[in-house]
């Protein structure tokens, strides 16, 4: 009995070290990471906290901050915290504040939710590959200081490495989704779509320029091809699906083909009409010409028509929208 005694004493004390030597090099690491970002602006915060012992390490940053490798894109919040259990410290599981912020540009995102967390499995190799990761949450809004919204019930988020080294297969899912500012007067008085949505769903391979790693995260990465394998939207009595792949060139301007079908398509052409995607006074030629377009497809109230970028345009069938964007 005395020997059982000694032996769970001396592994408690060695899990104790373990526990503890770990937990400093993690903040050790941690802070050195810190500094080298914030020394080349691109991260930031207020306090670094370890804690979690005995069977989790738990860090907490208080009022983090990280931006994209050119600077356009920023983040911040005023905490974060990061949990791994201590015997699979490779597994992350990372809790969101209610509130976060997003700047683009000149523009200035605010995200709200009343439940957001996400986790994330690495690899053990010493460049921690991603392996997968996921996020949920629950009533989950974006509010733009440029005055339109967009909120879900139900956010899903999935990633997974793919086949090829880059490739990451992707899937997104918003459930019960609601627009307003710049469309609320036409969508919200009734006049073309209901208020609310139904569904909004991707599934689709997206290949970089590197692999998703410790490496990327610092220096960031390139979209260089998208191969759409679902794309839905549910939207009251009109809908959208399509399939399809584009490659994008050094400078983001995409090339490629994407297959879509409208149901309900006239309302989709009135929706995009009042917001100044079609000019007004052409839009009663589209408008037969998408007819005659549908009627040839074989059901005229759904419109199958391609979405093609091609050199440096874009065009929705016969439609020309313009430049195509840099993506």
């Amino acid at each position: 009995m005395r020997l059982m005694l000694w032996i769970i004493a001396g592994l408690t004390a060695l899990y104790c070290g373990y526990w503890a030597l770990a937990a400093r090099t993690l903040r050790t690491e941690a802070e050195a990471t810190l500094a080298a970002m914030r020394a080349e602006g691109r991260a930031d915060a207020a306090a670094i906290e370890v804690g979690g012992f005995p069977a989790r390490f738990d860090v907490t940053l208080t009022a983090p901050q990280a931006a994209s490798p050119d600077g356009r894109i920023r983040w911040s919040a005023d905490a974060l915290r990061l949990y791994a259990l201590s015997y699979r410290p490779q597994h992350v599981i990372a809790i969101f504040p209610p509130e976060q912020r997003v700047a683009i540009g000149g523009e200035t995102v605010t995200v709200t939710s009343a439940e957001l967390s996400a986790s994330a499995v690495f690899g053990l190799a010493p460049e921690l590959p991603l392996d997968r990761s996921q996020a949920v949450g629950t009533e989950f809004s974006l509010v733009s200081d440029a005055g339109w919204a967009l909120a879900a019930d139900v956010l899903r988020a999935a990633i997974r490495k793919g086949e090829a080294a880059a490739a990451h297969d992707i899937g997104i899912e918003l459930a019960g989704i609601t627009l307003s500012g710049v469309p609320a007067r036409i969508v919200t008085a009734g006049e073309v779509l209901p208020a609310r949505g139904e569904r909004f769903y991707l599934d689709a391979t997206v290949t970089l320029d590197r692999p998703l790693d410790r490496v990327a995260a610092v220096e960031g990465v390139q979209l260089r091809a998208v191969d759409i394998r679902s794309l839905a939207l549910d939207w009251g009595p009109a809908g959208m699906s399509g399939r399809g792949a584009v490659a994008l060139d050094d400078v983001g301007v995409p090339e490629g083909r994407i297959e879509l079908s409208f149901r309900n398509w006239r309302a989709v052409l009135r929706l995009a009409t009042a917001l100044g995607l079609v000019r007004a006074e052409t839009a009663p030629t589209v408008e037969r010409a998408l007819e005659g377009l549908a009627t040839l497809g074989g059901n005229a109230e759904v419109l199958m028509l391609p979405l093609v970028f091609a050199g440096g345009r874009a065009s929705l069938g016969p439609v020309p929208l313009g430049p195509a964007p840099r993506l």
